[in-house]
């Protein structure tokens, strides 16, 4: 290869071939990287460097011939092209100029359009009522320089007038050319309209009340929301608690006797607070303004008490006797399944995406294709949550959670468990004598036989009622609602305290002589 001596090597910014992306930095940074092939840098190993940085030429007529076959309408100051475009990688005696990806079937995208600004209303008014007065002193331009307002009155001049919704002119000026505020102020119901001390409410203003530990609690002027006002009858406590009122009340008082912490707040509204965020999801903003106080005390509050109320309703959530549950037992079950001592379901409950690809990949769930948190529910046979597992993520099966949340360890020999036809757990019920009740399937079967029919029948007709629990549990809407990533770390304290306050509820399956009575 004959290079040419009176072309200049040098190395340029960047390639000024239209598309090519070749630059200085892009070459500092491979010969800074490792060589797989020599086991060193590149700057140190005899590899040949990927492309090199050619000046353009000052003689006039090459300088022409390189301007054609680059092709663009600007060019920068210095010009350089890299080898790749070069027949012989470089400008040599035959091929002076660049002749090779010149990039002249790229797409050049059109910048986005400039909108112009819109004439505003106070402008308008402006001009329409200075062609009204018809007063020669001001410009008849359509632009608001044009508005240059100069009135003479005792041989004093007044500056431009300047552009806003609320202009004030001197009181001096004649009436000829004198406006009024209120030209401008013609709509008064919107905001923009009102005066700045209007605007002002006292929900906005906060105030510094006292410190505790690391934050600073702030107590916002005008928060109504309280236990005491707001609870009033059942249907409010149902509304915003998803107890009764007896029930909130007498859970007040068992959380004053083991109050722990110094919040400004009174317990029963803390509670009101706490079970706010459980029953209607509201966001801490949001509970922060119906109580008067900051965004992040309300979240420090309902963190605190979480593990608190997880421990002290644990007792709620227990596993029954078999003599009571046989006792308890509905006339449902009486005909068909009298030895049914638990009814299994799993629920899931949606979850922000996580960042981290492995935690992304286990809790994506095919079933609900969203990530989820999976758990699994126990009912007794007349309604009462007997056993709530931990949260495990979407991807998760059935069995693998009976299996891993240590539901087997309740069972007693000669028990009968009824779940759906996706449990299949025979292998860990058989060692402990334990009976499983579940729909038939129709694998290796052109159809279910009358017997299997009968069967998968009568098992749907009561196993409904761990849906209806699972129900009663996503009447708290932070269970039926996307959770975010921030509160999986209290998921399990949730799951327990709303599964307490269902048991706290009514009972589930009423028998007929209870409907006869009401």
């Amino acid at each position: 290869m004959d290079s040419a001596e009176s072309y200049k090597k040098g190395g340029g910014n960047s390639c000024a071939v239209n598309s090519c992306t070749n630059n200085r930095r892009k070459l500092q940074m491979w010969k800074k990287s490792m060589c797989e092939l020599h086991n060193e840098l590149h700057n140190d190993c005899p590899c040949l460097i990927p492309y090199k940085f050619h000046l353009m030429p000052s003689d006039e007529l090459t300088k022409l011939e390189w301007i054609k076959a680059i092709n663009r309408k600007t060019l920068p100051k210095h010009v350089y092209v890299c080898s790749e475009h070069f027949l012989d990688g470089a400008p040599s005696k035959r091929n002076p100029f660049p002749k090779l990806k010149l990039g002249y079937d790229s797409k050049v995208t059109p910048g986005r359009r400039k909108l112009a600004r819109r004439e505003t209303a106070v402008k308008k008014l402006k001009l329409s009522y200075e062609n009204d007065s018809g007063d020669d002193n001001v410009s008849d331009s359509t632009g608001f320089e044009a508005l240059d307002i100069s009135v003479n009155n005792d041989n004093e001049t007044y500056p431009e007038a300047t552009c806003s919704f609320n202009v004030a002119y001197p009181e001096t000026v004649t009436k000829s050319t004198q406006y009024d505020e209120t030209d401008f102020l013609i709509h008064d119901d919107h905001p923009y309209a009102e005066k700045w001390s209007d605007m002002q409410t006292t929900s906005t203003q906060t105030k510094l009340l006292l410190t505790e530990e690391k934050g600073v609690q702030s107590k916002i002027e005008g928060g109504t929301m309280s236990a005491n006002t707001n609870i009033v009858t059942d249907s409010d406590a149902l509304l915003y608690t998803g107890v009764t009122k007896e029930v909130f009340f007498t859970l007040v008082e068992l959380l004053r006797a083991d109050n722990q912490f110094n919040f400004q707040l009174d317990i029963a509204d803390q509670l009101l607070l706490v079970l706010m965020r459980l029953k209607l999801h509201l966001i801490f903003d949001d509970l922060g303004r119906r109580f008067g106080i900051s965004k992040s005390l309300a979240c420090k509050l309902f963190n605190s008490w979480m593990p608190v109320l997880a421990e002290q309703l644990k007792g709620l959530v227990v596993w029954l006797p078999r003599e009571t549950i046989r006792a308890c037992i509905p006339e449902s079950f009486r005909e068909n399944y009298p030895r049914t001592t638990v009814i299994i379901d799993c629920a899931e409950t949606f979850i922000q995406r996580p960042t981290n690809l492995k935690s992304r990949s286990e809790t994506y769930s095919n079933y609900k294709s969203h990530n989820t948190a999976k758990y699994l529910v126990g009912i007794a046979p007349h309604g009462h949550i007997m056993f709530i597992s931990r949260a495990f993520g979407g991807r998760a099966s059935d069995k693998f959670i009976v299996e891993k949340s240590g539901f087997c360890q309740y069972l007693l020999p000669g028990d009968e468990v009824m779940a759906d036809r996706g449990f299949t757990i025979d292998a860990l019920l058989f060692p402990l004598r334990v009976k499983l009740n579940i729909p038939a399937f129709t694998k290796c079967k052109p159809q279910l036989s009358n017997e299997d029919l009968t069967t998968t029948r009568r098992i749907a007709r009561v196993r409904i009622h761990v849906e209806r629990a699972i129900r009663r549990l996503k009447v708290f809407k932070i269970l039926s609602s996307t959770v975010p990533v921030s509160s999986l770390k209290n998921f399990d304290d949730i799951l327990l305290v709303c599964s307490a306050l269902v048991n706290l509820r009514s009972d589930l399956i009423r028998e007929p002589d209870e409907f006869a009575e009401i």
